[in-house]
């Protein structure tokens, strides 16, 4: 049996979460032997009591009491192993998605720093941290007041990544989430959003993406084709253009990269309605 996550745990009351994030206080008494999980969001967790097991391939990862690590999404078998002074397990879990992670790194740029084309590993173990356990046992506090509101929520999940960003274990925590956000399609949407491209050529080559690979990432993102996006984009700053009127409606046009002044004019007008020249006029 395949168990989905987080989706298993949407009916636990110990639960906090908004669209790209939630928060999980976790307790279980009985031991688990090698479950078959689907794990389809990241997830950070931290133990309180007992021990978890993540088997991956031909290797284990034990997490310990006080310990953390992070898991990228996918498939593992998981075992958990009681505590044997209290029987039972108990733990932190923290499930984000490749949106909260472009988020995170929007609001902080200085995360962006130095940053590579690594593939993520799919773990990585947080060894124990005093000041991170405390963060988390406030975080449990915090959920136990039954408080759903999605500011507070995103603010106490940013407080516990920049903890572990300023950890001992900073450098390496910094580059696992790095390397998480490099390989996620809003890495693909800064580059798209912040490069200047006249052609949907220019975009694949820059991209270093095959065609096929280039066509669907985009697709997916901007539910629309490249060379579609490109006009729009054209468009919409000779819209900007025509409202400083500064600039005649012939070199708006060629200052946004239309050839022909009559392609400028229907393709403007298929897309606001009126002529470059009505609309600068009327504006």
């Amino acid at each position: 049996m395949l168990i989905q996550i987080p989706q298993h745990f949407e009916s636990n009351p110990n639960t906090l979460k908004l669209s790209s994030l939630s928060l999980l206080y976790y307790f279980n008494k009985e031991q688990t032997q090698k479950v078959n999980v689907q794990l389809n969001k990241h997830m950070l967790i931290h133990v309180f009591n007992g021990s978890k097991t993540i088997h991956v391939e031909d290797d284990d990862y034990s997490i310990q009491e006080y310990q953390s690590a992070f898991i990228s999404k996918g498939q593992y078998f998981i075992s958990e192993q009681l505590s044997d002074e209290k029987s039972y397990f108990d733990g932190m879990m923290v499930f984000f998605d490749d949106e909260f992670l472009h988020k995170l790194f929007t609001k902080y740029d200085t995360l962006k720093e130095k940053m590579d084309g690594e593939t993520p590993s799919a773990l990585f173990i947080v060894e124990d941290s005093t000041p991170l356990h405390e963060t988390m046992l406030s975080t449990k506090n915090y959920i136990k007041r039954e408080s759903n509101e999605p500011a507070l929520v995103q603010l106490k999940f940013e407080e516990i990544f920049l903890q572990l960003i300023q950890s001992n274990k900073s450098k390496k925590i910094l580059h696992y989430l790095q390397s998480l956000y490099t390989s996620s399609v809003y890495k693909f949407q800064d580059f798209i959003e912040n490069g200047e491209f006249t052609t949907v050529k220019e975009m694949m080559h820059e991209s270093k993406l095959s065609e096929p690979l280039f066509r669907k990432t985009f697709a997916k993102l901007y539910k629309t084709t490249p060379k579609e996006w490109l006009l729009k984009k054209s468009l919409l700053k000779a819209k900007s253009l025509l409202e400083e009127k500064s600039l005649s409606v012939t070199q708006v046009c060629f200052e946004c990269g239309f050839n022909s002044l009559s392609w400028f004019t229907k393709s403007f007008k298929e897309e606001f309605g009126t002529t470059p020249k009505k609309y600068q006029q009327n504006y």
